[in-house]
């Protein structure tokens, strides 16, 4: 036994220091989202085409969010494939972005790679509220119900102020969002709501106008002061 200690120790040792190279290795990875050049090209000249912007990198622009998705070191992740401009009177964002995979189990981004995001700025800081569908729910979604079978079953919600999800989640919005379900989740936090939906690559550039118009055609529903 006093001599295979020593040996045991060291494989231990050296199976600790390989787990540890292969997650560094594996993060920087995911880090670096692969990016299709024609998607990029499409985003650049789409962007041109409606007096956009458009940036590949920015590694910093994920500051400006807090909370799911982007916690847990997020928010030091780039924007790959960026574009920014003003829709239907509205300031906007659309770009690729990696989840982190610290999240805990059970929470839909943890097994999402890369995922698209639109990002439509609000009058205001407003509450976090997520609303996403309730069979790909995280378990801690499962907090607020809105009173409506049908929309209490399409949809999880996961709020710590439920007033405000109250004010929002009005009965004209609920069935809009019954007609018209989003490709993912939706989270009303700070001073955006944000949708994102996993990218598994091959991104038509021509899906960001409607992406943006989904935000807008549901924020046209909510009352304005509920977002004061």
């Amino acid at each position: 036994m006093s001599v295979l200690a020593p040996v045991a120790f060291v494989l231990v040792f050296a199976a600790i220091i390989a787990l540890m190279a292969w997650l560094v290795v594996r993060t920087a990875r995911r880090n670096r989202a692969p990016r299709d050049p024609a998607v990029s090209h499409d985003l650049a000249r789409l962007a041109a085409d409606r007096g956009w912007r458009f940036t590949p990198r920015d590694d910093g622009f994920l500051r400006r969010f807090s909370g799911y998705p982007f916690g847990r070191g997020g928010r030091r992740r780039p924007a790959l494939d960026l574009v920014t401009g003003t829709h239907r009177g509205r300031t906007f964002a659309c770009f690729q972005f990696s989840p982190p995979r610290s999240l805990p189990p059970g929470e839909g981004s943890a097994e999402i790679d890369h995922a698209r995001v639109v990002a439509v700025a609000l009058p205001a800081a407003v509450p976090a509220v997520l609303v996403t569908r309730a069979h790909a729910a995280p378990r801690w979604t499962r907090r607020y119900t809105a009173g409506d079978d049908a929309f209490d079953r399409a949809f999880a919600v996961g709020t710590e102020d439920g007033p405000f999800a109250d004010r929002v989640l009005t009965e004209p919005v609920r069935r809009w969002l019954l007609d018209n379900p989003p490709a993912g989740s939706v989270r009303f936090g700070g001073p955006d709501v944000v949708a994102w939906h996993a990218d598994p690559g091959g991104f038509d550039a021509r899906m960001v106008e409607p992406a943006v118009d989904h935000l807008c055609d549901l924020l046209d529903r909510i009352p304005p002061d509920a977002l004061r």
